[in-house]
């Protein structure tokens, strides 16, 4: 599969380095040949450095013979130009990148594909959806589902006083059966489960279930469902206004900001919320806006220091849950340390949308999920598998990987021993991110 990348920016150099691990013909282009010369050095793909609305640059990135096309610029009108010259000479899918809520209408979307455009993706909007998500489940710090929600991906940290909490893998009676313990997340390193890993307090657990079983889940792990309904957001931007927007009636929203005039331009787009002028990182600030025992926290300052100080802060004034957007992935691991409960990076949320596209554009065997320092793929069992009619407890799986759920017939189920695959099935398979080629090769 061919992909042409428009756009090495953050976002751009981000999904080029994603991709590029998948295996895939990569060509990024961009008129900053310092960035591209980065990317070149690091990475197993083409650089072209270039006009993105130059034909004969296009031409040069394989963009008339791509199966997808994303143009992932900051400016969002010269995305669209881009995907129009993609398609017209022969792109498959294009997918732009935009900064306005109005492009992702449904009335407007016969406008943008006669421009040429297949998909749009707006990243302050997939930001803000996973804040709503994780405020409508307060007890989980990562939430996610697959195939409409059959199966559920879960990242819980585990409370000191749980039921599982020092437990052995291998010490779960069958009764309790009802999840799968992907992955562990411990001291900022990323753990492919076996039955002899203990379960330690703090740990933030990546747990696969199915719905009938999410309170065992919450139980086992320690924790209650809380019921949100006062948030405080520090940072008013375009995520805060798309938040405050989609959720105001699910949620009472009080917003700090530092800069006059974005305060200003909040209460003119909504007036859903409360607006106060001030500085997050301040205390009195945060008193005015009753972040003391407030049911949320969400920090959406420029930085991630900013955002983990100001949660830090919201955390000892009573806020009882706190989240934080981190901007960089390398910063992930200091969020951790600090124990936020939510840690939202649109890099991630992002590429994961990408991996989304790419399966609808065909590819067999794609990435569906980017976690820390490990993956989650879906890939399907053929006919000719010599997996086909094998019991999970007789295929020897590599240390690397771990089988979360299966897909078959549509319906979500979870992993035993016993449990014998069919051709068809599709299943969830969680790795580290340097053992995917072993994923596939299991399955080929």
């Amino acid at each position: 599969m061919n992909i042409t990348i428009i756009g090495a920016g953050t976002l751009g150099s981000h999904l080029a380095r994603y991709l590029s691990e998948e295996h895939l013909d990569i060509y990024i282009v961009d008129r900053d040949t310092t960035k591209l010369s980065m990317l070149d050095s690091e990475n197993n793909l083409m650089t072209i450095a270039g006009d993105a609305i130059d034909l004969d640059v296009l031409r040069q990135a394989k963009a008339g013979t791509c199966d997808l096309f994303i143009a992932v610029t900051e400016v969002a009108e010269r995305n669209f130009v881009a995907c129009g010259l993609a398609k017209s000479i022969g792109a498959k899918m294009t997918v732009a990148r935009v900064d306005r809520s109005d492009y992702l209408l449904p009335q407007n979307r016969e406008v943008i594909m006669r421009m040429g455009v297949d998909n749009v993706i707006f990243p302050e909007y997939l930001l803000s959806q996973s804040i709503i998500e994780s405020l409508r489940h307060s007890w989980a710090s990562n939430w996610y589902e697959f195939n409409k929600g059959e199966i559920v991906l879960l990242g819980v940290r585990l409370e000191p006083d749980a039921p599982l909490a020092g437990k052995h893998l291998r010490e779960l009676p069958a009764s309790e059966r009802n999840f799968h313990v992907a992955a562990i997340r411990r001291a900022q390193t990323t753990l492919i489960p076996k039955g002899n890993h203990q379960m330690l307090p703090n740990d933030i657990l990546y747990i696969a279930t199915t719905p009938a079983y999410l309170d065992d889940v919450a139980r086992l792990t320690g924790k209650t469902e809380h019921n949100i309904s006062r948030v405080v957001i520090a940072g008013g931007g375009n995520t805060t206004a798309l938040t405050v927007t989609s959720a105001a009636n699910e949620f009472d929203f009080t917003v700090i900001e530092g800069d006059k005039n974005k305060c200003q331009k909040l209460i003119g787009q909504t007036h859903k919320c409360t607006v106060i002028h001030g500085e997050p990182t301040e205390i009195e600030a945060l008193i005015e806006a009753g972040t003391e025992n407030v049911d949320a926290f969400v920090a959406l300052a420029k930085t991630a220091s900013e955002n983990v100080l100001t949660c830090l802060l919201a955390r000892d004034l009573g806020a009882h849950k706190i989240m934080a957007e981190v901007d960089r992935k390398q910063f992930v691991n200091m969020a951790e340390s600090f124990q936020i409960d939510t840690i939202l990076n649109r890099q991630m949320l992002v590429a994961n949308a990408v991996f989304q596209l790419l399966i609808d554009a065909g590819a067999a065997s794609t990435k569906c999920l980017a976690l820390p320092d490990a993956e989650v793929v879906k890939l399907e069992i053929k006919n000719n598998s010599r997996l086909n009619g094998v019991m999970v407890k007789d295929l020897k799986l590599p240390e690397e990987l771990t089988f979360a759920g299966i897909i078959r017939n549509g319906k979500g189920m979870l992993v035993t021993g016993k449990t014998q695959l069919c051709s068809g099935d599709s299943v969830l398979v969680v790795c580290f991110a340097g053992a995917l080629h072993r994923a596939r090769k299991l399955f080929n």
